[in-house]
């Protein structure tokens, strides 16, 4: 089988196609992430962290002693 051959039955076969779909899926998904991160006016884990100081009995179970100092 020719290199040329070779190369187009990888590129057409449906594992690829998945491979390629999925890895454009998490690309996709972390820059939609990445840009909402960039354009919050707050970031969101500091609302959590300031959340469970004020409210130390909800939270206690799930963060260590030192977050709620």
């Amino acid at each position: 089988m020719s290199m040329k051959k070779y190369i187009r039955a990888i590129l057409i076969h449906p594992v690829t196609h998945f491979n390629i779909l999925s890895i454009g899926l998490l690309i996709m998904i972390q820059t939609f992430h990445n840009y909402a991160h960039y354009k919050m006016e707050h970031d969101i884990h500091g609302v959590v962290r300031k959340y469970c100081r004020e409210k130390p009995y909800e939270c206690a179970k799930y963060l260590p002693e030192n977050l709620l100092k």
